[in-house]
């Protein structure tokens, strides 16, 4: 409940987050006096809610509004390869140019 109340904010009115339970085809009703809140998942998936119900039932969930670093490490790895890859190509070269003559 600490990370709804410094997520979401303060609870305002009467809500109960166990009659959403898993029910996929529950609609949240848009707050005009709520800000709208940017919540990040872990896959990088962005939502915007606009109740405090609808924030602190995915937060509850799993959800923050910090931006979740997933480092794509096979991305490093091909670079660093490709790299590699093109210096040795490089040096063959020089090396057949100038110093097999």
């Amino acid at each position: 409940m600490e990370d709804i109340t410094k997520i979401c904010g303060e609870k305002t009115g009467q809500f109960d987050l166990s009659e959403i339970g898993n029910d996929p085809n529950f609609v949240f009703s848009n707050d005009p006096n709520y800000d709208t809140v940017v919540l990040f998942y872990s896959d990088g998936t962005k939502i915007n809610v606009n109740s405090w119900i609808e924030c602190a039932n995915y937060v509850s969930g799993g959800w923050s509004n910090t931006i979740i670093s997933n480092n794509n490490y096979e991305e490093i790895y091909f670079f660093i390869l490709f790299t590699f890859a093109l210096s040795v190509i490089a040096y063959k070269n020089i090396y057949k140019k100038y110093v097999k003559k």
